[in-house]
């Protein structure tokens, strides 16, 4: 049996230049659970970011990856590389 993938979601701090965890989730950034990627979404939602389970539409200082347990400076070596212009990156396995 395969194993649950997991997401990690970030938004992108401006005055850092990179993408970093949104504070005040309720959920961890790192690895989370498809629910737990769900739940971030309708917070994220409701502190005024777009985004959705599809590609359309979404803010794109929001960043959302499947990360299926790497570290979590891994993460965010790969965050720091990114700078500006978010994606969303469904890589298997559907939010919606």
């Amino acid at each position: 049996m395969a194993s649950e993938p997991l997401y990690s979601v970030g938004t992108y701090d401006w005055e850092l230049g990179r993408y970093t965890p949104q504070v005040g989730l309720s959920v961890p950034a790192f690895n989370i659970t498809l629910a737990q990627l769900r739940q971030a979404f309708r917070e994220l939602r409701r502190m005024g970011y777009e985004c959705y389970y599809n590609r359309h539409g979404n803010d794109s200082s929001v960043l959302v990856e499947r990360t299926d347990g790497a570290s979590e400076a891994e993460i965010l070596r790969g965050w720091n590389r990114r700078g500006g212009g978010g994606v969303i990156v469904n890589q298997g396995g559907s939010p919606s």
